[in-house]
């Protein structure tokens, strides 16, 4: 089909069909006006029409057909019409008359400015000024569609039997003899029903052949710009596809660094978690340990109990024994004295009862045997007499009611009295260094 889209507006400027209207043509729409046999209606003589009324890719395929790439653009930019993620200058030919096509349908009045460019281009539609039925439809699309449009119109113009009609062929006839054979030499009859030469046979077969070069010249044309704007468009979906891709990239790499992170962390909360062990670990060993030592020296002191107890029963079984026989020594008649000699002996008048505390014991862990021995010897010394001169022993300052004695050089012994008058209460084994600080806590415990 010999369209504009193929040809360019050179060609369909220059056929006579896109003439704008005459005024022999004006006078004959007005005379079929007035007969009384013409239709009642008739079309809009500046060509308006309904394209709402067409489907999506009907009214889509007669824009491309009719409008030129440049007009479509021209609209779509006039409009104000897009299309969400895309640039309306790279829209191939095809995708601006569908963007054109919904944009009309959705709003009708938008048709104004596409028949505007339809009028600019064209003038006006062909036979405004007759109605046509369906069948009178049919032959005009069939002439349109047909490659030999202008010889299939020329054709139904001559068989008219109307004189006037076929005259009206004349003007194109002598244009056509002008653009094909050239200027009528001089001398050659040229008026209408004068005989002249015979036009060369030749002459149709070379401007049909004319027309197919330039229809495959538009042709060509139009496939190549479509083919650059497919490599447009293939050279903007290969951007993206690169910069998706550089995108992916430094987010892999993002991640990376994110999970290298992630497990250099673990490592460190792992080896965290180790170290937080074997402290716990080592000091649930050390709290053993001094339990142990604790548990020792307490058995230390229950062992010089007991063998202290085991010493005096001897020494009680040895009295029994020599009581006995002096006893049997004895006259009988002195009874009473000898229950008098089983009588403990008399307690001095400056003994105390000690009493070792809980915290005695407990400060005994960490001094060797030879320190605890002495202050062990020194707590019983105090118990016999505590104004023996090797204790010295002082009040401590800060602390009314406490007392230290001295065990070594640098060690002291603290005790305090009792609730009762006959006791004494002994408390910590400490370095003569910390004293002070005993003090603060002893007050702060108080």
């Amino acid at each position: 089909m010999a369209t504009r889209k193929a040809k360019g507006r050179a060609d369909a400027a220059s056929a006579p069909a896109a003439k704008a209207p005459t005024a022999k043509g004006a006078a004959a729409r007005k005379r079929a006006a007035k007969r009384p046999d013409a239709p009642a209606a008739l079309p809009d003589p500046t060509g308006d029409a309904p394209l709402e009324t067409l489907s999506r890719d009907a009214l889509s395929v007669f824009l491309y057909v009719a409008l030129l790439p440049e007009e479509t653009r021209a609209l779509v930019k006039t409009m104000g019409l897009s299309v969400p993620g895309f640039r309306t200058e790279q829209l191939s030919d095809v995708e601006r008359c569908d963007l054109l096509a919904d944009e009309l349908r959705a709003a009708p009045a938008a048709r104004a400015q596409v028949l505007g460019a339809l009028r600019k281009a064209f003038g006006r539609p062909p036979l405004v000024a007759h109605a046509i039925d369906a069948v009178g439809a049919d032959d005009l699309l069939a002439v349109g569609e047909s490659d030999h449009g202008l010889t299939l119109a020329l054709w139904r113009v001559l068989a008219d039997p109307d004189a006037a009609v076929r005259g009206r062929a004349d003007p194109l006839l002598a244009d056509l003899v002008k653009r094909w054979y050239g200027p009528v030499p001089e001398g050659e009859p040229a008026e209408r029903g004068e005989e002249r030469p015979a036009a060369p046979d030749l002459a149709p077969r070379v401007a049909e052949l004319e027309r197919e070069l330039e229809d495959a010249k538009a042709r060509a044309d139009s496939q190549r710009r479509k083919a650059e704007e497919q490599k447009e468009k293939f050279q903007g979906w290969l951007k993206e596809a690169r910069a998706r891709e550089a995108q992916a990239v430094s987010e892999g790499a993002r991640a990376r660094e994110a999970a290298e992170a992630a497990q250099r962390a673990r490592e460190r909360a792992e080896a965290a978690l180790a170290a937080a062990q074997a402290s716990d670990a080592a000091a649930e060993a050390a709290r053993a340990h001094k339990t142990a030592r604790d548990a020792e020296v307490r058995a230390t002191a229950a062992e010089g109990k007991l063998a202290r107890a085991v010493e005096r029963e001897r020494e009680l079984e040895a009295a029994l024994r020599a009581a006995k026989v002096e006893a049997e020594r004895t006259p009988a008649a002195a009874p009473a004295q000898a229950e008098g000699a089983e009588e403990p002996e008399e307690a001095p008048a400056t003994w105390l009862l000690p009493v070792f505390t809980r915290e005695f014991y407990d400060s005994l862990d960490g001094w060797d045997q030879r320190i605890q021995r002495a202050a062990v010897k020194q707590a019983y010394l105090l118990a016999q007499d505590h104004r023996h001169p090797s204790l010295r022993a002082l009040p401590l300052e800060g602390l009314p009611g406490y007392y230290r004695v001295r065990v070594a050089t640098d060690v002291r012994l603290l005790y305090r009295r009792g609730e009762r008058q006959n006791a004494i209460e002994v408390l910590s084994l400490i370095d003569r260094e910390d004293l002070d600080r005993y003090v603060r806590q002893a007050k702060t415990r108080a």
